[in-house]
């Protein structure tokens, strides 16, 4: 039996298409011009190609080095998410628990990180970077991203570990778990929901970055996407074609990422964790 749309239905389902058309537009135009050269792309902006030529995919690769690009900034990402989800994990549990005494003003002193930007540090971190030979180093890039990001997931993650009942604590603690084994071992799969949200936000966060990369990655070997894009543009002449190849290789990654974790972000693991 068909079921038959309301009127309120309608509207949502047309808001629903309009919207998608709106965001999925950018991907439909970078993806039609990434097989143009530059005067189809001027000429015949909105028209599918003539013919599919890969020539820009092999340019952007061969000439331009994308694929060095999209694998640093996945060390970038990966490694300051990696420490931030420890870390944040751990002393979010520490302060919702409140084992320490000085739990409220870490939690205000976290906060001040949100409310600095973290590009007002610009000049001291270049300075700090410059006097200690940092540049054109992974490690230290990394701290540097996990300690921007660390704020923001902070407050993510401990809003979800006080939603969870210290009763879950007692058991473990009567079972023999330490508060280390705690925190990764029944604290960690309960609140994987917020956990994987604030390494999601965490991991785009780096993974788009462009003003400290661009100020701190002097090496070509060592350039972000954002900064090799950006290197994209001449001033009297661009070549578009290469440009959205780029583009369109250094997205499609970070979109089966995105679509491999959407289920975990958005599941309701913690539902149910003290009466199951």
């Amino acid at each position: 039996m068909q079921r038959k749309l309301k009127p309120n239905n309608i509207i949502y389902v047309f808001f629903a298409m309009l919207f998608s058309l709106i965001f999925l537009y950018p991907v439909y135009f970078t993806v039609i011009s990434s097989l143009k050269n530059n005067n189809e792309i001027w000429n015949t902006m909105f028209a599918l190609p003539k013919e599919i030529n890969l020539d820009n995919y092999r340019s952007a690769i061969n000439d331009i080095g994308i694929l060095r690009s999209v694998l640093n900034s996945f060390i970038f990402s990966f490694g300051a998410t990696i420490i931030v989800v420890i870390t944040v994990t751990m002393g979010s549990y520490v302060i919702s628990r409140k084992l320490l005494k000085a739990c409220g003003f870490l939690r205000l002193y976290y906060l001040l990180g949100l409310m600095i930007p973290a590009y007002g540090m610009l000049i001291p971190i270049v300075k700090m970077f410059t006097a200690f030979g940092l540049q054109d180093h992974y490690l230290p890039m990394i701290i540097l991203y996990a300690g921007i990001n660390f704020p923001m997931s902070f407050y993510l993650i401990v809003g979800h570990i006080n939603g969870l009942s210290r009763e879950i604590d007692e058991a473990a603690y009567i079972d023999g778990c330490s508060t280390t084994g705690i925190v990764f071992r029944v604290i960690f799969p309960i609140a994987r929901p917020g956990i994987f949200t604030g390494a999601i936000i965490t991991f785009l966060a780096v993974y788009n970055e462009l003003i400290f990369a661009n100020t701190l990655l002097q090496q070509k070997s060592m350039q972000t996407i954002s900064v090799t894009l950006l290197g994209l543009k001449g001033e009297r002449f661009t070549s578009w074609g290469p440009m959205f190849a780029s583009i369109v290789l250094s997205i499609v990654p970070i979109m089966v990422i995105y679509l491999i974790f959407q289920e975990r972000i958005e599941g309701g693991i913690a539902a149910g964790a003290v009466k199951g």
